[in-house]
C-alpha cells in the first residue's frame, strides 16, 4: 500500500516577502528619524553658545542701539492734595512736560566689522549721525496749569540712547546757534531710561528753534531710530552689503550691491500713533492715556519686534538696520536637517530597487548603516560649518557621505555600477537641496518639483516590474497551476 505523497513546502508568498521588508525598512526611517531629534537639540545648543559670545562682546562694544530724541523736557509744578489722620495737605510735586520736534533729519554713515571669539563671530558698528530740525514754540497750555509753574528756564534737551556706552568721542549740541554742554543722565525716566540731555533756557525764546546734534555712537548687530518729528526724514548709508530692513517702517528708497547699500526713510505724523506733546509719562504698548487712540497698536503682530527701546509706543514706532551675518550656519544646518526624512527615504529605495532589479539581497543591519551614514552627514555639516563656513563644509560632508555610501553599496550589492549609480543620485539629491537653500523665497516651490520630479522617475523606471512576479530572495515565483 503506498503512503501518503509528501507535499513540497511551500513557500511564502511573494507579495508578502516584499510587504515584510517594506515595513521593515518604514520601522527603520522612524527609528532613525527619532535620532534626529537630539540633533535639532545639539544645533540648538550650539546656536545659543553663539548668541552668548555675541552679548558678551555686544557688553564690551556697545549693545543694540536705538535713536529716540531729541525732546524738550520742561519741568512744572503742580498741587497734589492728600488725606491724612483726616488731614487735608497739599504739597507741590514736580512734573514734566515732553514736546517733540517739527522737523527732523537724521543723516548718518555707519561702518560695521566683524569681531570674533573662538569660532563665533560678531557684527559690531561704528556710526557717525548728524541730527538736525526745528522745535515749533511750546504751547504751554497743555499743562493747564498758570504758566508762571512752568520752569521754563530749566528745560532739557533729551536724547534716549540704549547704551550710552557706545558713545566715543564728545557730542556736539547746538540749539537756537547757541552751543549746550552734553550731560550724562535724564532729568525724568518718564518716556526712556537711559540717554544725554543738555541744559535749556526757554524763557529766552518764544519762536522756533533750530538744532544741530553731532553723535558718534557704536553699537551691535541693529542701529534704529524712533520718527519724533512731525516730519522725520532718516538717510544712511554703509559699505555693509547684506543688511536686513527691521521695524514699524521700510525705506522708502533703498540700493543695495556688493560695495554695501543706502537707504532713506520718510515718516509723517499722520503715519504713527505718537502726539507732538503730553505731560507725563508715554502710554506702553497695553495702555492708552488721554483719550488717545492708538490704532498701530491694535494691529496684529509687532512690528518693531527685536528693536531695543523704550517699551512704549516711541519703541514700537521704532525702525532701522539690522546687520546680520548672511551666513548663518546654525539657520542653514536646521533646515537641512528637516529633510533627513527625504535622505533617508531617498537612500533606503535605492537599496530596495537594486534588491528588487539586481536581484540582491541586502539585510535590515545595512539598511541600518546606511541610515546612520546619512544622519552621520548632519553632524558633519554642523562641525564644520562652525570653522569653513556653510558652503565649504556642506562639499566636504557631502563628497564625505557619497563616497561612503556608493562604496558601501558596491561592496554589498556586488556591482560596480550599481555603487556608482546610487552614488551619482545621492550626489543629485544633495546637489538639488543645495540649489534650494540658496532659494530661500523659492525653497517651497523648488522642494515640491523636486519631489514631483523624484516620484515621477521611480514611477518611469518601475513601471515594468512584476510585483507578483519577484522574490526578494532571488528565485522566480512559481507560474500559476492550471
Amino acid at each position: 500500500m503506498n503512503g501518503p505523497i509528501s507535499q513540497p513546502p511551500q513557500k511564502p508568498s511573494s507579495g508578502s516577502s516584499i510587504t515584510i521588508k517594506l515595513i521593515v525598512i518604514t520601522l527603520l526611517v522612524l527609528g532613525l528619524l527619532v535620532l534626529t531629534i537630539p540633533l535639532f537639540f545639539i544645533i540648538h545648543e550650539r546656536e545659543e553658545r553663539r548668541e552668548e559670545v555675541t552679548e558678551e562682546i555686544s557688553s564690551k562694544w556697545g549693545l543694540d542701539q536705538t535713536v529716540v530724541g531729541p525732546i524738550i523736557t520742561v519741568p512744572y509744578y503742580v498741587e497734589v492734595t492728600s488725606q491724612s489722620n483726616q488731614k487735608t495737605r497739599t504739597t507741590r510735586e514736580i512734573r514734566y512736560l515732553h514736546f517733540l520736534p517739527e522737523t527732523l533729519e537724521i543723516n548718518g554713515t555707519v561702518d560695521p566689522e566683524t569681531r570674533y571669539r573662538g569660532i563665533y563671530e560678531s557684527v559690531v558698528y561704528k556710526s557717525h549721525l548728524r541730527i538736525s530740525g526745528t522745535f515749533e514754540s511750546p504751547d504751554w497750555d497743555i499743562a493747564k496749569i498758570p504758566e508762571e509753574d512752568i520752569l521754563k528756564e530749566k528745560a532739557w534737551l533729551c536724547i534716549g540712547i540704549n547704551d550710552v556706552r557706545g558713545i566715543r568721542e564728545s557730542t556736539s549740541i547746538t540749539f537756537a546757534d547757541k552751543t549746550l554742554e552734553a550731560l550724562p543722565g535724564l532729568p525724568t525716566q518718564d518716556v526712556v531710561s537711559s540717554g544725554i540731555k543738555a541744559k535749556l533756557n526757554l524763557g529766552e525764546t518764544n519762536a522756533s528753534s533750530e538744532f544741530m546734534i553731532d553723535l558718534h555712537l557704536d553699537g551691535s548687530s541693529t542701529l534704529a531710530f524712533s520718527p519724533l518729528g512731525k516730519t522725520t526724514s532718516v538717510q544712511i548709508a554703509s559699505p555693509w552689503a547684506s543688511p536686513s530692513f527691521d521695524g514699524a517702517f521700510l525705506p522708502l528708497n533703498k540700493n543695495m550691491n556688493e560695495d554695501g547699500f543706502d537707504a532713506t526713510w520718510r515718516i509723517l505724523h499722520l503715519n504713527r500713533a505718537i502726539p507732538q506733546a503730553w505731560t507725563g509719562s508715554a502710554p506702553s504698548k497695553n495702555e492708552l492715556e488721554n483719550g488717545w487712540e492708538d490704532s498701530y497698536r491694535s494691529m496684529p503682530g509687532d512690528p518693531a519686534r527685536g528693536l531695543a527701546g523704550p517699551q512704549n509706543i516711541l519703541g514700537d514706532s521704532a525702525f532701522g538696520i539690522r546687520f546680520y551675518l548672511s551666513t548663518d550656519v546654525y539657520q542653514k544646518t536646521n533646515r537641512m536637517a528637516k529633510y533627513a526624512l527625504l535622505f533617508l527615504g531617498f537612500a533606503f529605495a535605492a537599496f530596495f530597487f537594486s534588491e528588487i532589479l539586481q536581484k540582491a539581497r541586502v539585510h535590515p543591519i545595512q539598511y541600518l548603516l546606511v541610515g546612520f551614514a546619512v544622519l552621520v552627514f548632519y553632524l558633519l555639516l554642523l562641525s564644520l560649518s562652525e570653522h569653513f563656513g556653510f558652503d565649504l563644509a556642506y562639499g566636504i560632508s557631502t563628497a564625505g557621505v557619497i563616497i561612503l555610501i556608493s562604496g558601501y553599496a558596491q561592496a554589498i550589492l556586488r556591482s560596480t555600477k550599481l555603487g556608482m549609480t546610487v552614488g551619482v543620485l545621492l550626489a543629485i539629491l544633495y546637489g538639488y537641496l543645495y540649489v534650494t537653500l540658496q532659494l530661500e523665497s523659492y525653497a517651497l516651490l523648488m522642494g515640491s518639483i523636486g519631489l514631483f520630479a523624484t516620484l515621477a522617475a521611480a514611477m518611469y523606471f518601475t513601471r515594468k516590474i512584476d510585483w507578483y512576479a519577484i522574490r526578494l530572495n532571488g528565485d522566480q515565483s512559481p507560474p500559476d497551476q492550471v
